[in-house]
C-alpha cells in the first residue's frame, strides 16, 4: 500500500512539475541548499543576561530561541499537525489530496487562493523561498519538499518548523511565541494555550489576542475540535478546553531599561563576531550589570539630561549605565560620547600627585587672592580663608589652594598621572594652571573619569571597565571569557590618603548631601555658568559617577553638591551601602589630630580640628603654639594663693584631658 501511494504521488508530482515548467520557465533547475537545515541554522535572537543569570534583554532582528521537540507541550505539536497537515506522518512532503483539493478551489476562484502546503512544504517555503505567489516557486517549493523529506525524519521537520514559524508580535518560533503571549516556556503550555498558538500562522494579525480576542477565542476553538478530530484529544477534553477563559501575559512595550548598556555590549560583540551571528546566532551573553543598581541610577537621573555609571572599583565591572534620560528621545550614550569640561572634580590628581611626591595632607598652603602672569584664579564665594592644610582645600573645593599647589607639583605631573589613570582626552595644550581646576581643553568623558577614580578606591590599582563576563554560542560552547583587567599605578598608601581626603568632602566638605552613615569618599564639580554638574564617589564595593548636563549646554542650574544629594539617594538604596570600612594599608597611621591653619598637631585651642592621615614616619611631631601660650598662661594663674587657682586647674585639666601627646581620640 504505502508503496503504491509513493508511486502515485511521484507520478503526480511528476505531471505537476513537467506541466509547471512550461508554465515557468524550468524554475526548479536551480534549488537552493538545505544543508542549514542539518544544525536547525535558524534565525536566533542573542539572549543577554545579568550578573545573577537573569534574562534582561535580546538583540535580534528575529526574536526567536531554538528549543528542542522534548521543550515542547505535546499539545502544541498535535494541535499544528491536527490543524496545518492532519496526514503530516503518511506523505513525503507534498500531500497530492492536499494538493488536488486546493487546486479545485483556486480553480473555481480564479487564482491562487489555497496552497494546500505541508507542514514540510511550509518550512521549505519559509526558510528558502521568498513568499511571491507564482507558479515557479510554487514548484521549488514542492521540490524542495521532497528533498527536505528525504533527507530528514519527521519529528526534526516538526521541530524545524515550530522554531520557525511567525506567531505574530514579533514571536518567531514557539518558544518566543509562548514568552510572548502566555509569560512561560513552551513546555509548559497547556491544551488551549496550545490552540490558541497553533492557530495564529494562518492569520497573526487577525487571531492574535491583543487584537481581537473574539477572533483569537473563536479561532482557538476552531483548532480544538480539529485536534478532537484528528483523535489527539476526546470529545469531553475538548470541550472542557474551550471553556478555558483567554488569560494572555499582557502585551509588552519594549523596556528600555539598560537600553544604553544593551548598545554599548552589542557595538562590543558586533566588532568582534559580526551582526549577523550577533543578531541572528543565538549566543547567550552574560554580563556584569547587577539589575537593582541599573533601576536605582535610571530612577535617580530622571527627567534630567545627563549620565551614570556605577562600576565595582576592585574589578571593573560595569553594574549600571544610564547614558540619558530618555533613550527613544537619543541613543546617544552620553557616558562614553559626552566629553565636558570635569571642574573640581578633577582636583583629586593635583593632591594625588602632591602625596606621591611626599606632601603630606597636612601641608599649609596659604589661600589668597594671587595673579599668575595674568592668570587670576578665584573661589566660588570669592573668599580667601588663609593658611590651610590640603585636606581642607580639597574638602572644601578651594580654587587657588589647587592651582598653587599645581604649580609646584607641576602641572605635566598631574597629567601624566591623569593619563597613566585612563583619561585619554588630554591633549599638550592642557599643560597650564587652568588644568588644575578641571579648565580642560576637550574636557573628560564619564566612563573614563570614573574609570580613574577606581584606582583610589582599590588601592592604587585602576581596574578598567568589563561589560561581558561570558559569551556562549547556540550550542552553549564558550567563546569568551572575561576577566579583571588591572594596572597598579599608585602606592597603597598615597591611594589611601587620597581616600582619605576625599572621605572628608564628604563628611563635612562639598560632599555632605552624600552621607551614607558608613565609609564614603568622592569629589563635587561645577563647571563655569553651571553647564556641567559632577559627583564621583565610591565605597569598597561601589563607585558611582554622576553628571547633568544639557546637551546644548546651557546651564543646568546644580552645583556638584546636589549631585552629590542624588548621588547618596541612589547608592543609599543598595546593599552596597552596608558593607565594610576603607582598608588601612599597614604602613599607615590615621585620626592625627591636626590644626587646620597650621598644619601641627592640634590642642584645644585650635579653632578647627581635622584628622589626617600619615605613612608611618611622617606623623608631624611639632604641636601648634597656641598650646604652649595657652600652657604659659595658666602657669600664671596658678600662683599659690590665687583665688582663680583652683577653678583654673578644673578647666585647663578638661580642655586638655585629650590632647597630644596624653590622649588621641579615635578617628
Amino acid at each position: 500500500m504505502y508503496r503504491f501511494r509513493f508511486f502515485s504521488c511521484t507520478a503526480f508530482l511528476l505531471v505537476l512539475f513537467l506541466t509547471s515548467s512550461l508554465l515557468g520557465g524550468c524554475a526548479g533547475i536551480n534549488l537552493p541548499r538545505t544543508d542549514n537545515l542539518e544544525n536547525l541554522q535558524l534565525i536566533e535572537a542573542t539572549q543577554v543576561y545579568d550578573s545573577q543569570g537573569q534574562l534582561i534583554s535580546k538583540l535580534f532582528e528575529e526574536n526567536r530561541v531554538v528549543v528542542t521537540l522534548s521543550n515542547i507541550s505535546p499539545y502544541i505539536q498535535q494541535a499544528v499537525i491536527a490543524n496545518e497537515d492532519v496526514r503530516f506522518y503518511s506523505h513525503i512532503g507534498v500531500d497530492p489530496i492536499g494538493i488536488l483539493r486546493a487546486l479545485w478551489v483556486n480553480i473555481r476562484t480564479g487564482g491562487l487562493v489555497e496552497g494546500g502546503s505541508t507542514i514540510t512544504q511550509q518550512l521549505a517555503k519559509n526558510m528558502f523561498l521568498t513568499q511571491e505567489r507564482t507558479f515557479s516557486r510554487k514548484v521549488n517549493e514542492l521540490l524542495l519538499a521532497v528533498i527536505i523529506e528525504r533527507k530528514f525524519t519527521k519529528q526534526e521537520i516538526l521541530q524545524a518548523y515550530l522554531n520557525q514559524v511567525y506567531f505574530g508580535e514579533g514571536a518567531y518560533g514557539v518558544e518566543a511565541a509562548a514568552q510572548v503571549y502566555f509569560g512561560k516556556s513552551a513546555k509548559d503550555l497547556t491544551l488551549a494555550e496550545s490552540a490558541l498558538l497553533a492557530g495564529l500562522p494562518r492569520g497573526p494579525n487577525i487571531y492574535s489576542p491583543y487584537i481581537d480576542s473574539g477572533a483569537a477565542l473563536e479561532r482557538r476553538n476552531t483548532v480544538i475540535s480539529g485536534m478532537a478530530k484528528a483523535g489527539y484529544i476526546t470529545e469531553a477534553e475538548a470541550e472542557k478546553a474551550k471553556k478555558e477563559q483567554l488569560v494572555v501575559s499582557g502585551k509588552k512595550k519594549r523596556s528600555v531599561q539598560a537600553s544604553y548598556f544593551l548598545d554599548y555590549i552589542a557595538n562590543q560583540l558586533v566588532e568582534k563576531y559580526g551582526a549577523n551571528r550577533v543578531y541572528k546566532g543565538g549566543l547567550k551573553v552574560y554580563t556584569t550589570l547587577d539589575i537593582r543598581t541599573q533601576q536605582a541610577a535610571e530612577t535617580i537621573l530622571g527627567n534630567q539630561q545627563g549620565g551614570i555609571l556605577a562600576l565595582d572599583p576592585r574589578n571593573g565591572y560595569i553594574r549600571a549605565m544610564v547614558g540619558g534620560r530618555n533613550y527613544e528621545e537619543s541613543q546617544i550614550n552620553r557616558v562614553v560620547t559626552e566629553v565636558r569640561q570635569p571642574g573640581s572634580a578633577f582636583k583629586p590628581f593635583v593632591y594625588a600627585t602632591a602625596l606621591d611626591q611626599g606632601m603630606p595632607m597636612n601641608s599649609i598652603i596659604l589661600d589668597e587672592a594671587i595673579n599668575i602672569n595674568g592668570y587670576s584664579p578665584q573661589n566660588y564665594d570669592k573668599k580667601y580663608l588663609g593658611p590651610i592644610t590640603f585636606k581642607k582645600a580639597l574638602r572644601l573645593s578651594v580654587n587657588v589652594a589647587a592651582v598653587k599647589l599645581g604649580r609646584q607639583v607641576g602641572i605635566e605631573q598631574v597629567l601624566n598621572l591623569a593619563k597613566s589613570l585612563g583619561i585619554t582626552t588630554l591633549v599638550p595644550e592642557d599643560n597650564n594652571l587652568a588644568a588644575a581646576l578641571g579648565g580642560l581643553t576637550r574636557g573628560v568623558n564619564l566612563l573614563e573619569l570614573s574609570t580613574a577614580y577606581t584606582a583610589f578606591a582599590n588601592n592604587g590599582i585602576v581596574s578598567r571597565p568589563v561589560s561581558i563576563i561570558k559569551v556562549l554560542d547556540e550550542n552553549n560552547q564558550v567563546l569568551e571569557e572575561n576577566h579583571s583587567l588591572q594596572q597598579a599605578v599608585l602606592r597603597p598608601e598615597i591611594a589611601y590618603l587620597t581616600t582619605n581626603m576625599m572621605k572628608a568632602v564628604i563628611d563635612s566638605g562639598t560632599g555632605t548631601p552624600a552621607q551614607l552613615g558608613r565609609d564614603a569618599a568622592g569629589k563635587t564639580g561645577t563647571t563655569d555658568n553651571y553647564e556641567t554638574a559632577w559627583f564621583v564617589g565610591f565605597t569598597p564595593e561601589l563607585l558611582v559617577g554622576i553628571f547633568v548636563g544639557n546637551d546644548d549646554r546651557t546651564p543646568v542650574g546644580i552645583s556638584g553638591t546636589q549631585v552629590a544629594q542624588l548621588w547618596g539617594n541612589m547608592v543609599s538604596q543598595l546593599p552596597f551601602s552596608k558593607g565594610a570600612s576603607f582598608a588601612v594599608p599597614a604602613n599607615v597611621v590615621t585620626g592625627i589630630p591636626i590644626c587646620t591653619d597650621s598644619g601641627k598637631l592640634a590642642t584645644p585651642a585650635c579653632p578647627e580640628v581635622e584628622y589626617d592621615a600619615f605613612i608611618k614616619g611622617s606623623e608631624p611631631s611639632e604641636v601648634d603654639s597656641r598650646a604652649k601660650l595657652e600652657n604659659s598662661r595658666q602657669k600664671q594663674a596658678d600662683v599659690p594663693g590665687s583665688d582663680q587657682q583652683e577653678g583654673n586647674r578644673k578647666k585647663r585639666n578638661d580642655k586638655l584631658k585629650w590632647n597630644f601627646p596624653f590622649q588621641l581620640p579615635k578617628f
